[in-house]
Protein backbone atom coordinates (compact mmCIF):
# COMPACT_ATOMS: atom_id res chain seq x y z
CA UNK A 1 0.00 0.00 0.00
CA UNK A 2 1.41 3.34 -1.03
CA UNK A 3 1.99 5.95 1.65
CA UNK A 4 0.07 9.19 1.47
CA UNK A 5 2.50 12.04 0.73
CA UNK A 6 3.31 14.25 3.69
CA UNK A 7 1.63 17.66 3.47
CA UNK A 8 4.22 20.34 4.16
CA UNK A 9 3.61 23.94 5.06
CA UNK A 10 4.83 26.45 2.49
CA UNK A 11 7.56 28.47 4.16
CA UNK A 12 9.56 30.04 1.34
CA UNK A 13 8.52 31.66 -1.88
CA UNK A 14 11.12 32.91 -4.32
CA UNK A 15 10.59 33.88 -7.92
CA UNK A 16 13.19 32.41 -10.29
CA UNK A 17 16.39 34.33 -10.83
CA UNK A 18 16.47 36.41 -13.99
CA UNK A 19 19.01 38.53 -15.82
CA UNK A 20 18.74 42.17 -16.77
CA UNK A 21 20.66 43.07 -19.91
CA UNK A 22 20.70 46.27 -21.90
CA UNK A 23 20.63 46.82 -25.62
CA UNK A 24 22.97 49.32 -27.26
CA UNK A 25 20.38 52.10 -26.97
CA UNK A 26 19.68 51.40 -23.30
CA UNK A 27 16.47 49.34 -23.63
CA UNK A 28 16.11 47.01 -20.63
CA UNK A 29 15.69 43.28 -21.33
CA UNK A 30 14.52 41.00 -18.53
CA UNK A 31 15.55 37.46 -19.39
CA UNK A 32 14.32 34.32 -17.69
CA UNK A 33 16.51 31.50 -18.93
CA UNK A 34 15.14 28.01 -19.45
CA UNK A 35 16.79 24.95 -20.93
CA UNK A 36 14.01 24.20 -23.40
CA UNK A 37 15.24 25.38 -26.82
CA UNK A 38 11.87 24.87 -28.47
CA UNK A 39 9.85 27.79 -27.14
CA UNK A 40 10.50 31.49 -26.64
CA UNK A 41 8.06 34.00 -25.23
CA UNK A 42 8.85 37.62 -26.05
CA UNK A 43 6.85 40.53 -24.62
CA UNK A 44 7.49 44.13 -25.58
CA UNK A 45 5.77 46.52 -23.19
CA UNK A 46 5.32 50.25 -23.69
CA UNK A 47 3.91 52.87 -21.34
CA UNK A 48 1.26 53.59 -23.94
CA UNK A 49 -2.02 52.47 -22.37
CA UNK A 50 -5.23 54.35 -21.77
CA UNK A 51 -3.62 56.60 -19.13
CA UNK A 52 -1.59 58.28 -21.87
CA UNK A 53 -4.38 58.89 -24.35
CA UNK A 54 -5.12 62.27 -25.88
CA UNK A 55 -8.18 60.79 -27.62
CA UNK A 56 -10.53 58.16 -26.22
CA UNK A 57 -10.03 54.55 -27.36
CA UNK A 58 -6.83 55.49 -29.18
CA UNK A 59 -4.53 53.33 -27.01
CA UNK A 60 -6.43 50.11 -27.72
CA UNK A 61 -6.86 51.06 -31.37
CA UNK A 62 -3.18 51.85 -31.92
CA UNK A 63 -1.99 48.63 -30.31
CA UNK A 64 -4.55 46.52 -32.16
CA UNK A 65 -3.64 47.99 -35.55
CA UNK A 66 0.15 47.70 -35.24
CA UNK A 67 0.26 44.36 -37.04
CA UNK A 68 -2.19 45.35 -39.77
CA UNK A 69 0.44 46.66 -42.15
CA UNK A 70 3.95 48.15 -42.14
CA UNK A 71 6.11 49.95 -44.69
CA UNK A 72 7.35 46.61 -45.96
CA UNK A 73 4.54 44.13 -45.30
CA UNK A 74 0.76 43.98 -45.63
CA UNK A 75 -1.37 42.57 -42.82
CA UNK A 76 -1.80 39.29 -44.70
CA UNK A 77 1.95 39.01 -45.34
CA UNK A 78 2.63 39.53 -41.63
CA UNK A 79 0.05 36.88 -40.69
CA UNK A 80 1.37 34.41 -43.28
CA UNK A 81 4.98 34.86 -42.11
CA UNK A 82 4.10 34.38 -38.46
CA UNK A 83 2.04 31.31 -39.34
CA UNK A 84 4.74 29.86 -41.62
CA UNK A 85 7.22 29.77 -38.73
CA UNK A 86 4.72 28.22 -36.32
CA UNK A 87 4.55 31.33 -34.15
CA UNK A 88 1.76 33.49 -32.79
CA UNK A 89 1.65 37.23 -32.18
CA UNK A 90 -0.84 39.39 -30.36
CA UNK A 91 -1.09 43.08 -29.55
CA UNK A 92 -3.25 44.96 -27.09
CA UNK A 93 -3.47 47.72 -24.52
CA UNK A 94 -4.76 48.03 -20.97
CA UNK A 95 -5.13 50.95 -18.58
CA UNK A 96 -1.39 51.61 -18.36
CA UNK A 97 0.53 49.72 -21.03
CA UNK A 98 0.51 48.45 -24.58
CA UNK A 99 1.90 44.96 -25.16
CA UNK A 100 3.19 43.04 -28.17
CA UNK A 101 3.53 39.33 -27.38
CA UNK A 102 5.26 36.70 -29.49
CA UNK A 103 5.39 32.95 -28.96
CA UNK A 104 8.04 31.44 -31.22
CA UNK A 105 9.96 28.24 -31.84
CA UNK A 106 13.53 28.94 -30.78
CA UNK A 107 15.20 27.96 -34.06
CA UNK A 108 13.12 30.54 -35.97
CA UNK A 109 13.85 33.44 -33.60
CA UNK A 110 16.17 35.14 -36.08
CA UNK A 111 13.55 35.01 -38.84
CA UNK A 112 10.79 36.45 -36.64
CA UNK A 113 12.56 39.29 -34.82
CA UNK A 114 12.82 41.44 -37.98
CA UNK A 115 9.05 41.09 -38.44
CA UNK A 116 8.31 42.10 -34.85
CA UNK A 117 10.76 44.98 -35.16
CA UNK A 118 8.98 46.25 -38.25
CA UNK A 119 5.59 45.98 -36.54
CA UNK A 120 6.67 48.21 -33.63
CA UNK A 121 8.76 50.70 -35.61
CA UNK A 122 7.14 51.04 -39.04
CA UNK A 123 3.36 50.57 -38.79
CA UNK A 124 1.47 52.49 -41.47
CA UNK A 125 -2.10 52.10 -40.17
CA UNK A 126 -3.74 51.50 -43.57
CA UNK A 127 -7.07 53.27 -43.91
CA UNK A 128 -8.81 50.11 -45.10
CA UNK A 129 -7.71 48.26 -41.94
CA UNK A 130 -8.77 51.20 -39.75
CA UNK A 131 -12.27 51.09 -41.23
CA UNK A 132 -12.55 47.33 -40.68
CA UNK A 133 -11.33 47.73 -37.10
CA UNK A 134 -13.89 50.46 -36.42
CA UNK A 135 -16.77 48.41 -37.84
CA UNK A 136 -15.81 45.32 -35.84
CA UNK A 137 -15.49 47.19 -32.58
CA UNK A 138 -18.63 49.26 -33.03
CA UNK A 139 -20.64 46.09 -33.71
CA UNK A 140 -19.06 44.35 -30.71
CA UNK A 141 -19.67 47.33 -28.43
CA UNK A 142 -23.34 47.56 -29.41
CA UNK A 143 -23.76 43.91 -28.50
CA UNK A 144 -21.91 44.31 -25.20
CA UNK A 145 -24.01 47.31 -24.19
CA UNK A 146 -27.12 45.12 -24.10
CA UNK A 147 -25.67 43.08 -21.22
CA UNK A 148 -26.48 43.97 -17.61
CA UNK A 149 -23.08 42.83 -16.34
CA UNK A 150 -21.22 45.02 -18.82
CA UNK A 151 -23.31 48.07 -18.02
CA UNK A 152 -22.92 47.50 -14.27
CA UNK A 153 -19.13 47.43 -14.51
CA UNK A 154 -19.11 50.55 -16.70
CA UNK A 155 -21.31 52.49 -14.28
CA UNK A 156 -19.18 51.29 -11.36
CA UNK A 157 -15.89 52.54 -12.79
CA UNK A 158 -17.48 55.85 -13.78
CA UNK A 159 -18.68 56.39 -10.21
CA UNK A 160 -15.40 55.53 -8.48
CA UNK A 161 -13.00 57.22 -10.92
CA UNK A 162 -15.11 59.81 -12.72
CA UNK A 163 -16.35 59.89 -16.29
CA UNK A 164 -13.32 61.83 -17.54
CA UNK A 165 -10.44 59.93 -15.92
CA UNK A 166 -8.73 57.23 -18.03
CA UNK A 167 -9.48 54.63 -15.35
CA UNK A 168 -13.13 55.66 -15.26
CA UNK A 169 -14.38 56.62 -18.69
CA UNK A 170 -16.16 54.09 -20.85
CA UNK A 171 -15.84 53.78 -24.60
CA UNK A 172 -18.90 54.69 -26.64
CA UNK A 173 -19.67 54.17 -30.33
CA UNK A 174 -18.68 57.74 -31.17
CA UNK A 175 -15.19 57.17 -29.74
CA UNK A 176 -14.55 54.49 -32.36
CA UNK A 177 -16.14 56.61 -35.08
CA UNK A 178 -13.73 59.42 -34.19
CA UNK A 179 -10.60 57.31 -34.68
CA UNK A 180 -8.43 58.60 -37.50
CA UNK A 181 -5.10 57.66 -38.98
CA UNK A 182 -3.69 60.98 -37.81
CA UNK A 183 -4.64 60.25 -34.19
CA UNK A 184 -3.19 56.73 -34.38
CA UNK A 185 0.12 58.02 -35.73
CA UNK A 186 0.15 60.71 -33.05
CA UNK A 187 -0.26 58.21 -30.20
CA UNK A 188 2.28 55.84 -31.74
CA UNK A 189 4.88 58.57 -32.28
CA UNK A 190 4.47 59.95 -28.77
CA UNK A 191 4.55 56.77 -26.72
CA UNK A 192 6.06 53.86 -28.68
CA UNK A 193 9.56 55.15 -27.94
CA UNK A 194 12.79 53.72 -26.57
CA UNK A 195 12.63 55.52 -23.24
CA UNK A 196 9.43 53.81 -22.11
CA UNK A 197 9.86 50.29 -23.45
CA UNK A 198 10.72 47.14 -21.52
CA UNK A 199 11.37 43.74 -23.08
CA UNK A 200 10.64 40.47 -21.27
CA UNK A 201 11.98 37.19 -22.67
CA UNK A 202 11.53 33.61 -21.53
CA UNK A 203 13.53 30.90 -23.25
CA UNK A 204 16.98 29.64 -24.04
CA UNK A 205 18.55 32.99 -24.96
CA UNK A 206 22.16 32.45 -25.96
CA UNK A 207 24.55 35.13 -27.23
CA UNK A 208 23.43 34.59 -30.82
CA UNK A 209 19.80 35.27 -30.01
CA UNK A 210 20.60 38.28 -27.85
CA UNK A 211 22.76 39.70 -30.62
CA UNK A 212 19.85 39.30 -33.06
CA UNK A 213 17.59 41.18 -30.66
CA UNK A 214 20.22 43.89 -30.23
CA UNK A 215 20.77 44.15 -33.99
CA UNK A 216 17.18 45.24 -34.48
CA UNK A 217 15.88 46.72 -31.25
CA UNK A 218 19.21 48.10 -30.03
CA UNK A 219 19.46 50.35 -33.07
CA UNK A 220 16.11 52.11 -32.57
CA UNK A 221 16.96 55.82 -32.11
CA UNK A 222 16.72 57.22 -28.60
CA UNK A 223 14.21 60.03 -28.15
CA UNK A 224 12.42 61.77 -25.30
CA UNK A 225 8.70 62.26 -24.78
CA UNK A 226 8.59 63.64 -21.23
CA UNK A 227 6.34 60.76 -20.24
CA UNK A 228 7.08 61.19 -16.51
CA UNK A 229 5.37 64.60 -16.56
CA UNK A 230 1.94 63.08 -17.24
CA UNK A 231 -0.05 63.20 -14.01
CA UNK A 232 -3.83 63.06 -14.24
CA UNK A 233 -5.59 63.89 -10.95
CA UNK A 234 -8.30 61.55 -9.71
CA UNK A 235 -11.83 62.82 -9.28
CA UNK A 236 -13.70 62.21 -6.03
CA UNK A 237 -15.52 58.89 -5.92
CA UNK A 238 -19.31 58.85 -5.65
CA UNK A 239 -20.42 56.49 -2.88
CA UNK A 240 -24.10 55.65 -2.70
CA UNK A 241 -26.70 53.35 -4.23
CA UNK A 242 -27.51 53.68 -7.93
CA UNK A 243 -30.10 51.85 -10.05
CA UNK A 244 -30.10 51.63 -13.84
CA UNK A 245 -32.74 50.17 -16.10
CA UNK A 246 -32.08 47.68 -18.88
CA UNK A 247 -34.44 45.51 -20.91
CA UNK A 248 -33.11 42.15 -19.70
CA UNK A 249 -36.04 41.28 -17.51
CA UNK A 250 -35.03 38.18 -15.56
CA UNK A 251 -31.73 39.09 -13.88
CA UNK A 252 -30.12 42.00 -12.08
CA UNK A 253 -26.38 42.67 -12.06
CA UNK A 254 -24.86 43.78 -8.77
CA UNK A 255 -21.54 45.59 -8.39
CA UNK A 256 -20.52 46.90 -4.97
CA UNK A 257 -17.15 48.35 -4.02
CA UNK A 258 -14.83 51.31 -3.77
CA UNK A 259 -11.48 52.77 -4.78
CA UNK A 260 -8.47 51.43 -2.93
CA UNK A 261 -4.80 51.84 -3.84
CA UNK A 262 -2.05 50.17 -5.86
CA UNK A 263 0.34 47.38 -4.87
CA UNK A 264 2.79 49.78 -3.22
CA UNK A 265 0.36 50.56 -0.40
CA UNK A 266 1.26 49.11 3.03
CA UNK A 267 -2.22 47.59 3.40
CA UNK A 268 -2.17 45.79 0.05
CA UNK A 269 -1.29 42.34 1.46
CA UNK A 270 -3.85 42.64 4.25
CA UNK A 271 -6.63 43.66 1.89
CA UNK A 272 -5.67 40.86 -0.50
CA UNK A 273 -6.13 38.42 2.38
CA UNK A 274 -9.41 40.00 3.50
CA UNK A 275 -10.78 39.98 -0.03
CA UNK A 276 -9.90 36.29 -0.38
CA UNK A 277 -11.83 35.50 2.81
CA UNK A 278 -14.86 37.43 1.63
CA UNK A 279 -15.10 36.42 -2.02
CA UNK A 280 -11.72 35.69 -3.54
CA UNK A 281 -11.95 31.90 -3.94
CA UNK A 282 -14.53 29.17 -4.43
CA UNK A 283 -14.83 28.43 -0.71
CA UNK A 284 -15.16 32.10 0.27
CA UNK A 285 -17.85 33.41 2.60
CA UNK A 286 -19.90 35.02 -0.16
CA UNK A 287 -19.81 31.87 -2.28
CA UNK A 288 -20.48 29.56 0.67
CA UNK A 289 -23.45 31.55 1.87
CA UNK A 290 -25.11 33.01 -1.22
CA UNK A 291 -24.26 30.38 -3.84
CA UNK A 292 -23.90 27.11 -1.94
CA UNK A 293 -26.25 27.54 1.00
CA UNK A 294 -28.95 29.91 -0.28
CA UNK A 295 -28.73 29.13 -4.01
CA UNK A 296 -29.42 32.75 -4.98
CA UNK A 297 -26.83 32.82 -7.78
CA UNK A 298 -24.60 30.62 -9.91
CA UNK A 299 -21.57 32.67 -8.97
CA UNK A 300 -20.50 35.49 -6.69
CA UNK A 301 -17.00 36.78 -6.05
CA UNK A 302 -15.03 39.77 -4.90
CA UNK A 303 -11.76 41.06 -6.25
CA UNK A 304 -9.16 43.74 -5.78
CA UNK A 305 -7.94 44.91 -9.16
CA UNK A 306 -4.67 46.81 -9.35
CA UNK A 307 -3.41 49.31 -11.90
CA UNK A 308 -0.09 51.16 -11.78
CA UNK A 309 -1.51 54.22 -10.06
CA UNK A 310 -4.56 52.96 -8.18
CA UNK A 311 -6.85 50.00 -7.57
CA UNK A 312 -10.33 49.05 -6.48
CA UNK A 313 -12.34 46.49 -4.52
CA UNK A 314 -15.50 45.08 -6.10
CA UNK A 315 -18.13 42.46 -5.33
CA UNK A 316 -19.82 41.02 -8.44
CA UNK A 317 -22.81 38.80 -9.03
CA UNK A 318 -25.90 38.39 -11.19
CA UNK A 319 -29.12 37.21 -9.56
CA UNK A 320 -32.70 36.50 -10.43
CA UNK A 321 -34.93 39.46 -9.63
CA UNK A 322 -36.81 37.50 -6.97
CA UNK A 323 -33.54 36.99 -5.06
CA UNK A 324 -32.21 40.55 -5.38
CA UNK A 325 -33.11 41.96 -1.97
CA UNK A 326 -32.13 38.78 -0.11
CA UNK A 327 -28.77 38.71 -1.93
CA UNK A 328 -28.01 42.32 -1.00
CA UNK A 329 -28.94 41.60 2.62
CA UNK A 330 -26.58 38.62 2.76
CA UNK A 331 -23.71 40.53 1.10
CA UNK A 332 -23.85 43.30 3.69
CA UNK A 333 -24.31 40.73 6.45
CA UNK A 334 -21.03 39.04 5.46
CA UNK A 335 -19.26 42.39 5.34
CA UNK A 336 -20.58 43.28 8.79
CA UNK A 337 -19.34 39.96 10.19
CA UNK A 338 -15.82 40.73 8.99
CA UNK A 339 -16.01 44.13 10.71
CA UNK A 340 -17.37 42.85 14.02
CA UNK A 341 -16.28 39.22 14.50
CA UNK A 342 -12.79 37.73 14.57
CA UNK A 343 -12.04 35.18 11.86
CA UNK A 344 -11.44 31.74 13.37
CA UNK A 345 -7.94 30.31 13.45
CA UNK A 346 -9.08 27.45 11.22
CA UNK A 347 -10.36 29.80 8.50
CA UNK A 348 -7.28 32.04 8.82
CA UNK A 349 -5.00 29.06 8.15
CA UNK A 350 -7.19 27.76 5.33
CA UNK A 351 -7.11 31.06 3.47
CA UNK A 352 -3.40 31.61 4.09
CA UNK A 353 -2.61 28.19 2.64
CA UNK A 354 -4.92 28.81 -0.31
CA UNK A 355 -3.14 32.08 -1.14
CA UNK A 356 0.31 30.53 -0.81
CA UNK A 357 -0.73 27.58 -2.95
CA UNK A 358 -2.14 29.82 -5.65
CA UNK A 359 1.09 31.80 -5.75
CA UNK A 360 3.09 28.60 -6.07
CA UNK A 361 1.07 27.81 -9.18
CA UNK A 362 2.17 31.17 -10.58
CA UNK A 363 5.78 29.98 -10.64
CA UNK A 364 4.88 26.54 -11.97
CA UNK A 365 6.88 26.89 -15.16
CA UNK A 366 8.84 29.82 -16.59
CA UNK A 367 6.06 31.02 -18.89
CA UNK A 368 4.07 31.76 -15.73
CA UNK A 369 7.01 33.04 -13.67
CA UNK A 370 7.78 35.81 -16.13
CA UNK A 371 4.41 37.37 -15.28
CA UNK A 372 5.54 37.98 -11.68
CA UNK A 373 8.79 39.48 -12.93
CA UNK A 374 6.79 41.69 -15.26
CA UNK A 375 4.54 42.82 -12.40
CA UNK A 376 7.56 43.80 -10.32
CA UNK A 377 9.24 45.77 -13.10
CA UNK A 378 6.17 47.53 -14.49
CA UNK A 379 4.92 48.62 -11.07
CA UNK A 380 8.29 49.72 -9.61
CA UNK A 381 8.11 47.12 -6.86
CA UNK A 382 10.94 45.82 -4.71
CA UNK A 383 12.70 42.71 -6.04
CA UNK A 384 11.52 40.82 -2.95
CA UNK A 385 7.95 42.10 -3.23
CA UNK A 386 6.23 38.72 -3.55
CA UNK A 387 8.39 37.11 -0.85
CA UNK A 388 7.56 39.96 1.53
CA UNK A 389 3.91 39.86 0.45
CA UNK A 390 3.50 36.21 1.37
CA UNK A 391 5.36 36.77 4.64
CA UNK A 392 2.79 39.45 5.48
CA UNK A 393 0.00 37.05 4.54
CA UNK A 394 1.52 34.42 6.84
CA UNK A 395 1.80 36.83 9.76
CA UNK A 396 -1.55 38.61 9.59
CA UNK A 397 -3.72 38.05 12.66
CA UNK A 398 -7.49 37.85 12.90
CA UNK A 399 -7.45 41.09 14.88
CA UNK A 400 -5.50 42.87 12.12
CA UNK A 401 -7.93 41.50 9.53
CA UNK A 402 -10.89 42.85 11.49
CA UNK A 403 -9.23 46.27 11.82
CA UNK A 404 -8.69 46.36 8.04
CA UNK A 405 -12.35 45.46 7.52
CA UNK A 406 -13.39 48.34 9.78
CA UNK A 407 -11.08 50.68 7.90
CA UNK A 408 -11.86 49.74 4.30
CA UNK A 409 -15.16 47.85 4.27
CA UNK A 410 -17.44 50.52 5.65
CA UNK A 411 -20.70 50.22 3.65
CA UNK A 412 -21.11 54.01 3.79
CA UNK A 413 -18.01 54.30 1.58
CA UNK A 414 -19.30 51.84 -1.03
CA UNK A 415 -20.68 52.48 -4.47
CA UNK A 416 -23.54 50.07 -5.16
CA UNK A 417 -24.66 49.58 -8.76
CA UNK A 418 -27.77 47.65 -9.78
CA UNK A 419 -28.66 47.10 -13.43
CA UNK A 420 -31.90 45.32 -14.25
CA UNK A 421 -35.56 45.72 -15.15
CA UNK A 422 -38.26 47.54 -13.15
CA UNK A 423 -35.86 48.17 -10.25
CA UNK A 424 -37.87 51.15 -9.05
CA UNK A 425 -41.26 49.45 -9.15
Amino acid sequence: MEKIPVIKEIRNFDIPEYDIQYLDNGISCYILEINDPDIIKLEIVYDAGRYYEKHRAIAKSTASLLKEGTTGMTSSEIAETIDYYGASISTGANMDTAVIQLYAIGKYFKELIPVVHEIVTEPVFPQSEIEKFKRRNIDSLKMELSKNEVLAYRYFTEKIYGEEHPYGYNTIVQDYSNISREKLIGHFSSFFTTENIKIFITGKIDKEKFDILNKYFGKIPVNSNNIDKINIPFEDSQPGKFKYENNRIHQTSIRIGKRLFNRNHPDYAGMYFLNTVLGGYFGSRLSDNIREDKGYTYGIYSTIDMMQRDGYFMISTDVGNNYLENTLTEIYKEIDLLRTTLISEEEMNLVKNYIKGSFLSMINGPLHSINLIKTIQLNNLNHNFFTDFLLEIDNISSKQAMELAKKYLNPDSFTEILVGHNLNS
